[in-house]
């Protein structure tokens, strides 16, 4: 009797997480439009002021902020979430702070091959290993 409790709660959670998993994915953020807020970056977590450190897609175009440069670029989408930027760069101004890594954000959107999107975070890829996450603002 025990075991059969033990196999209708572990269903009952398995069930409720498969539920919950598909809103998560069905109520997702759109990857264009979206102004999306770096949060980590290398596995290591940030946290910026809501102006700095944002990208944003639409209509094939990048634009966003770093530490205190514009960013613009081009990006492609594709099958089974592919995406590729190109074109990228930037304006020159020296930074007080954050520089390094607003370098690093540049370099990590070019080796970007796929993303996923889990409700409000968007996971930068390549070859399956996550680059950076950003939240949706």
């Amino acid at each position: 009797m025990k075991k059969l409790f033990a196999v209708l709660i572990v269903a009952a959670l398995a069930v409720g997480c498969c539920s919950s998993c598909r809103w998560r994915y069905k109520n997702a953020k759109p990857l264009e439009g979206t102004v999306w807020h770096l949060v980590k970056i290398g596995g290591e977590s940030y946290t910026f002021p809501a102006d700095e450190f944002n990208i944003i897609l639409n209509e094939n175009s990048l634009g966003g902020r770093g530490a205190c440069n514009s960013l613009l670029g081009q990006y492609a989408t594709g099958d089974k979430y592919a995406l590729r930027f190109s074109a990228l760069g930037s304006t020159k101004m020296l930074c007080p702070h954050n520089e390094d890594l607003e370098m690093k954000m540049i370099q990590i959107l070019s080796q970007t091959t796929h993303y996923d999107i889990d409700y409000d975070m968007l996971m930068l890829m390549r070859e399956g290993e996550i680059l950076a996450v950003f939240k949706a603002q």
